[in-house]
């Protein structure tokens, strides 16, 4: 059984690989089985699924690393010139 981790993308290849092939041939068109489609489509679902997940996380490693950049400067007026 599949990791639920790991992408299952080989009907994404799988798919590449007929549209290859179909434009080789100068097929106008491809055929897929009800099942090849399942697949596809919950191929894509998971891609797209873990794609928004890294994006989510990339964005706020992003906002992190701006926080950790940002420096607080007060300034309570002080005594100019030295005298007071």
């Amino acid at each position: 059984m599949p990791s639920k981790n790991k992408l299952q993308t080989q009907p994404i290849e799988d798919f590449i690989g007929r549209v290859r092939t179909a434009k080789a041939r100068q097929d106008k068109q491809i055929i897929l089985t009800l099942r090849d489609a399942e697949r596809l489509s919950d191929s894509l679902s998971q891609t797209m699924t873990k794609l928004v997940g890294i994006q989510e996380e990339i964005i706020d490693a992003l906002k992190t690393a701006q926080q950790a950049q940002t420096v607080s400067i007060e300034m309570d007026g002080g005594v100019f010139g030295g005298k007071k």
